[in-house]
């Protein structure tokens, strides 16, 4: 079993040019934990995420390199929170993006499941080698619907 058997092969996309705004509304709207996003020519760029999302609402102090550890003391509040997202919903998702590594279809199903296990990530963009062009997503569901499957 290799990515091509197992990934999805029209995932939901973005452009780096789409707002913040308009990726956590399909993420939201389609119940997504990543969307991958490629240029005009298919090339995987990256991948914006709930990750994404998380990062552009958090205060700085707690994600700067040297930031705080302890962060029990801070007592925003979701309209705060809220806010800060707000005030950054036009921002291009280019600027958020989350590089992972990625799959090539002849990419061999236990080494994608290891990508997500070591990446802490539940979905392995499958990249062509020689054009960089998205060609699928391997999802957690994708290789659980398989397993189970299997196992019936």
């Amino acid at each position: 079993m290799t990515a091509k058997t197992l990934m999805n092969p029209n995932p939901m996309t973005l452009r780096p040019s789409d707002s913040v705004a308009t990726a956590a509304d399909r993420i939201l709207k389609h119940h997504l934990r990543h969307l991958p996003v490629v240029d005009e020519q298919g090339r995987y760029l990256g991948t914006f995420s709930i990750y994404s999302v998380l990062k552009l609402t958090l205060p700085q102090a707690v994600l700067d390199k040297h930031g705080l550890d302890n962060v029990s003391f801070v007592t925003e509040h979701v309209s705060d929170l809220a806010r800060r997202l707000g005030g950054r919903r036009e921002e291009p998702v280019q600027t958020w993006l989350n590089i992972h590594e990625v799959a090539h279809p002849e990419t061999p199903a236990m080494e994608i499941m290891l990508l997500m296990l070591h990446g802490r990530t539940t979905s392995v963009p499958v990249v062509n080698k020689e054009n960089g062009r998205l060609e699928g997503i391997v999802s957690f569901w994708d290789v659980l619907e398989k397993l189970m499957g299997e196992s019936h």
